[in-house]
């Protein structure tokens, strides 16, 4: 009895290679699918983190009170630095000088002095005040005893005064420069008379510290 064996039928390589090349042309096509809606998703949720931010609509000048101001809505990240945010414009004093369109930082403001208030000249020894004390720093008002061997603390005359103007080149007989306040009016004859009495030295509050008051 005679057996025919079929003949084995053979793969073509060729045949091979091209299933092969599909199968990796899929899963990349769907790792990309995946990619592409991971991102999508990612930018959906930053576009919708969205805040109200201020920023100058001319140049602000060190000193000066903060007027001018537009209403921006942006999306903004974490990672930037901190701006005056929401629906009501901000108030102060510059502390350092902003740019026409940039965004207002909180750090460049301090707070408004107050409305009834006039402008001292303060005589200071340079070595009795912040080094770097600009426009706009508030600070406290210091007096100690002329008397170098006087055993009195030093007294506590003005808090958080509001610095209006350094004047560093203007120098007094003694080597004081002017350091020109805002005080309130029911405050000055004190200032005034710590002026007379005393050796004023001027306190740099911090702008953290500001908000405490």
């Amino acid at each position: 009895m005679r057996v025919r064996w079929g003949k084995e039928r053979s793969v073509n390589p060729r045949s091979r290679k091209s299933a092969r090349w599909s199968d990796i042309r899929l899963w990349f096509g769907i790792s990309l699918l995946i990619v592409s809606m991971f991102v999508g998703a990612r930018v959906m949720a930053s576009g919708e983190e969205t805040v109200t931010l201020w920023r100058a609509s001319s140049e602000l000048a060190l000193g000066s009170p903060l007027a001018g101001v537009e209403a921006v809505v942006v999306a903004l990240n974490g990672a930037q630095e901190p701006y005056f945010r929401g629906t009501v414009p901000p108030s102060g004093i510059v502390v350092r000088p902003i740019g026409a369109g940039e965004f207002i930082p909180s750090s460049a403001l301090s707070a408004l002095p107050p409305p009834d208030s006039r402008v001292v000249t303060v005589p200071v020894d340079p070595l009795h005040v912040a080094i770097g004390l600009n426009a706009g720093d508030q600070v406290d008002v210091w007096s100690s005893s002329k008397d170098v061997g006087s055993m009195l603390p030093p007294m506590l005359v003005l808090t958080g005064i509001t610095v209006r103007a350094v004047a560093s080149e203007v120098v007094g007989t003694g080597g004081e420069i002017g350091v020109v306040l805002l005080v309130p009016v029911t405050q000055v004859p004190h200032l005034v008379q710590a002026i007379r009495v005393g050796v004023i030295d001027l306190v740099k509050v911090p702008l953290e510290s500001q908000g405490s008051r």
